[in-house]
């Protein structure tokens, strides 16, 4: 609840009871980037492409597990910095 409530005016994907849910990425983020960025905070993700199959194309998304083990307040803290990665694209694409 606390992902989908902070999280929820971008493009999220889950289904109730699955520990995960896939982050569509906006315009102006490379999953890359993105996944640097937001390691960089101490967030640690992983890029759709490594759940496609080898010829397939994956999404501009990334996938956020949901570890129970983690305390509530370091939880939020996570959501609220990539919701804040999320509203300032990098301006260099080439990244």
């Amino acid at each position: 609840q606390v992902l989908v409530s902070r999280l929820g005016g971008f493009d999220l994907s889950w289904q109730p009871g699955l520990p995960f849910v896939w982050l569509g990425l906006p315009l102006g983020w490379r999953a890359s980037t993105f996944l640097r960025m937001a390691e960089a905070r101490g967030v640690l993700l992983r890029s759709a492409d490594e759940y496609a199959l080898v010829h397939a194309r994956a999404p501009n998304a990334v996938r956020i597990a949901i570890a129970g083990q983690i305390p509530r307040e370091a939880f939020v803290t996570a959501i609220d910095s990539l919701a804040s990665l999320l509203a300032k694209p990098p301006s260099d694409l080439s990244a």
